[in-house]
C-alpha cells in the first residue's frame, strides 16, 4: 500500500504526537482558577478535566462539573454562571483573566 505525500505527513505527525511526553505520562500541570482564590470552594461549581481535577474539587466539597464544553466555559465563568475551573489550558487561562480571574497550580 502507497500512502500520498499528505497521508504519509498526517501518519508521521500521528506517530510522533503518540511518542510526545505529554502522552506518555508527562502531563501538563493542572491550575484552580476562581476570582478569590484565598476563599473556600465550599459550595462552588468548578468545571475540571481530569479525575484528579475533579476529585481535588469534590474534595474541597464544591460541585465538579466534569467535561464542561472548553467552547463556552470561559464564558461561562465571565457570566458567572460557574464560579471555576481546574484546568491545564493556556488559552482558557488567559482568557478567563480578562474576567478577574487568577490562577495557582494544583498541590
Amino acid at each position: 500500500m502507497r500512502f500520498s505525500a499528505p497521508a504519509a505527513l498526517a501518519v508521521a505527525a500521528a506517530l510522533m504526537t503518540a511518542a510526545s511526553p505529554a502522552s506518555a505520562g508527562g502531563a501538563s500541570p493542572e491550575f484552580l482558577c476562581l476570582k478569590d482564590l484565598k476563599a473556600s470552594l465550599e459550595g462552588l461549581s468548578i468545571a475540571c478535566y481530569s479525575e484528579s481535577g475533579c476529585a481535588y474539587v469534590e474534595a474541597q466539597k464544591a460541585e465538579p462539573l466534569p467535561d464542561y464544553d472548553q467552547e463556552s466555559v470561559a464564558y461561562a465563568l465571565g457570566r458567572e454562571k460557574i464560579e471555576g475551573i481546574d484546568t491545564a489550558s493556556e488559552p482558557i487561562m488567559k482568557k478567563i483573566k480578562g474576567f478577574g480571574y487568577s490562577c495557582r497550580k494544583l498541590d
